[in-house]
């Protein structure tokens, strides 16, 4: 049965205009091979005044008035591309209360108000899809809905922001400071002008706080995730992390413990050479899923930019025209998720690297073993590269497997020592 799907579309900036290409470009090859016409019937954007409108859907109507295409009679899905909590929040909901199907891409949305939204869609009988939400044009969140439903995933871990995974190999490449490669970044369009959400961590946090809902069927908030950004590392964490044969990356990873309860973390890890994310570099994302019989899978491609999002926008449309434009799966896999069971810092176990940056003075390795030695905490090695900088050395110490708790009450310890020049730094260290 040939379907016919009248599109309207909420925000026309770099996925939005690459999304309309896509559509013209691929209409005639799905009219013929899966008999799916796609039509946009109207564009709404703020921002259009302002800005050169070339691209525009010809046949569609114009308007800055976000809240008529999104309950418009003549529109069937909504595709909203606007980012954020508002507009886009009220925006969803009115689409999603009048019937009408919505694609979105807006993980921060998803992550705040994703179990609202699923409840509504489903009470309404109207589809709610969100690939592009997760990792670009990676179709991961599917992969998790239906290709491993006849498992049980124990584990979903990655490289979830671009703009993070750019900065860490050009800092491994050139040697250079974190603000000259966050400038090229920005200069390239892989960073915002103000990269604040990506070099956080909240972008990665939002994205596997949705990962972890589909994974594991349990209500995910995001403020459980617990989160540390990239911005305090140096070109000397670089240095050191060679000489361990690993390098840094910032990882999302959400685990199921044997008793249900979840390990959600996003940091910065070091990740052996030999491992397949080390191997990710610029802008590109990686998701491995680990599964109790099928074992370990891994997804990778760009994750972020206009056309990687626009082919998984333009994939979820092709669902729900297929679907005759209803509700079909649940959006995250069930009906009812369970209720959120928490792991603790006592349930994460690695070893560690430590990096301190101190005034030298004799005493100073005798200190920072006393203090670790009091909390149970075993010293693997210690490292000391040769350093030109006269006020302050920087030096590592790499720690045996130790739980986070035992270990954040030494470092609140260790940090108040008069010597320091910063506060030390911690990495888990991954294989």
């Amino acid at each position: 049965m040939r379907a016919t799907l009248r599109l309207g579309l909420l925000g026309f900036g770099t996925v939005g205009k690459a999304l309309v290409r896509l559509v013209e470009a691929e209409s005639p090859r799905l009219s013929r091979q899966l008999g799916v016409d796609l039509r946009f019937v109207a564009v709404a954007s703020r921002a259009l005044p302002r800005k050169p409108t070339d691209g525009l859907p010809p046949d569609a109507r114009v308007t800055e008035d976000l809240l008529s295409v999104a309950t418009a009679s003549d529109v069937d899905v909504v595709v909203e591309l606007l980012g954020g909590l508002d507009p886009a929040g009220p925006l969803v909901v009115a689409a999603l209360g009048a019937g009408k199907g919505v694609v979105t891409a807006n993980k921060a949305l998803l992550a705040a108000r994703g179990t609202e939204l699923a409840r509504i869609a489903r009470d309404q009988g109207a589809a709610l899809s969100f690939e592009a939400a997760v990792a670009g044009g990676i179709p991961i969140l599917r992969a998790i809905r239906e290709s491993f439903a006849g498992d049980r995933i124990d584990t979903v871990s990655g490289i979830l922001n671009g703009t993070c995974n750019f900065v860490l190999t050009g800092m491994a490449r050139t040697e250079g400071g974190y603000g000259g490669v966050l400038a090229e970044a920005q200069a390239l369009g892989y960073a915002e002008a103000d990269p604040a959400a990506d070099v956080e961590g909240t972008d990665a946090a939002c994205k596997l706080a949705l990962l972890a809902r589909l994974a594991f069927g349990q209500e995910v908030p995001l403020e459980a995730v617990r989160t540390e950004g990239i911005t305090r590392l140096q070109p000397v964490d670089f240095v050191y992390a060679g000489m361990l044969g690993r390098t840094p990356r910032q990882l999302g990873i959400a685990r199921r413990l044997a008793d249900g309860r979840l390990l959600l973390s996003v940091r910065t890890h070091l990740v052996s050479n030999d491992s397949m994310l080390a191997s990710v570099e610029g802008p590109f994302n990686a998701v491995q899923v680990s599964t109790a019989r099928g074992g370990d899978f891994v997804f990778s491609g760009r994750g972020a930019g206009g056309e990687p999002t626009a082919t998984a926008v333009l994939a979820d449309i092709v669902e729900i025209a297929r679907r005759d434009g209803g509700s079909g799966v649940p959006p995250f896999g069930t009906e009812a998720p369970a209720p959120f069971a928490p792991a603790g810092p006592a349930d994460s176990v690695a070893p560690f690297y430590l990096r301190f940056v101190v005034r030298d003075r004799p005493g100073i390795l005798a200190e920072l073993a006393s203090v670790l030695a009091r909390h149970d905490v075993n010293v693997d090695a210690v490292f000391q590269a040769p350093w030109s900088g006269k006020s302050a050395l920087p030096f590592v110490v790499t720690l045996e497997p130790v739980d986070e708790e035992r270990l954040g009450r030494a470092l609140v310890e260790l940090a108040a020592l008069p010597f320091h020049v910063e506060a030390p730094l911690a990495l888990p260290m991954t294989p």
